[in-house]
């Protein structure tokens, strides 16, 4: 980033700034589920799980609908990510609005408190 702005190869503007900032609140949102995992299951267990758990995640960051021509999968699958703020990251960006910011934050919201209702267990007792 340092080196891009020192060879004008990157604006720093709003969007830029909007982009830092919602990729360190995903980077904490998945750090906090990647917390929770690791208190549940013991080290060889995570080592073995851990490339599946990134490709789980990872098809629910992916655009489908903007990558795959819309079928009723794609649509239905769509609608699936809609509930994970990862679709709303992607949709902030490419099209920036206080909705799409407003559903990421409660979709992150919602989608936490299970992971962090958990932790709050496990570290009590």
């Amino acid at each position: 980033m340092i080196l891009a702005i020192f060879l004008h190869t990157i604006e720093f503007n709003f969007i830029t700034i909007t982009s830092i900032l919602l990729t360190n609140i995903i980077g904490i949102y998945l750090s906090v589920i990647g917390f929770a995992i690791g208190l549940s299951f013991d080290a060889p267990t995570i080592d073995a799980a851990g490339t599946p758990i990134l490709f789980i995640i990872a098809t629910f960051i992916i655009p489908w609908k903007h990558l795959l021509p819309a079928n009723s999968f794609i649509n239905f699958f769509t609608n699936v990510q809609k509930l994970f703020p990862t679709y709303y990251l992607y949709a902030g960006l490419d099209h920036l609005s206080v909705s799409h910011l407003g559903l990421l934050f409660v979709t992150a919201i919602i989608t936490l408190l299970p992971w962090l209702s958990f932790i709050y267990r496990k570290l009590i007792n």
